[in-house]
């Protein structure tokens, strides 16, 4: 009997530590549920399965310079998001799309024009390019 419970006990504490493991390893960057698009973003750009992006170009307006970009991985593999200019260099710092349903918004101070969105993650690059045109 004593065996019994204390088997029990222990699955019970082996359980909840590994949903503990698994809720500080993934999802998304935000709190939102995976697929809620925040009210304040200006264009919202998803990795799909096959390293590419869900668009080859995205628009959007700049608000007093800033423009907020949201990042959803739909794909099963990791990516980042990373917003760079004609050179080659990030406007902003890049987010992490860890896994399927990982989500996180980027906030770019840019003036209008022409910029890259892309994954640089090795072997992603190459097909996970896209132009964002901000106004």
């Amino acid at each position: 009997m004593i065996s019994t419970v204390s088997t029990r006990i222990s699955a019970v504490v082996l359980g909840l530590a590994a949903l503990a493991t698994l809720a500080a390893c993934g999802g998304s960057g935000s709190s939102r549920p995976a697929g809620t698009v925040p009210a304040d973003v200006d264009v919202t750009v998803r990795a799909k399965d096959g390293l590419v992006w869900d668009a080859k170009s995205y628009a959007a307006t700049a608000h007093d310079g800033t423009v907020i970009v949201y990042g959803v991985n739909d794909s099963g593999l990791a990516h980042n998001l990373h917003i760079v200019d004609k050179d080659g260099k990030d406007v902003a710092a890049g987010i992490d799309l860890a896994g399927s349903g990982s989500s996180d918004t980027l906030t770019l101070t840019v003036t209008p024009g022409e910029y890259q969105i892309i994954c640089k993650i090795p072997g992603h690059s190459g097909t996970m390019h896209a132009t964002l045109t901000v106004k």
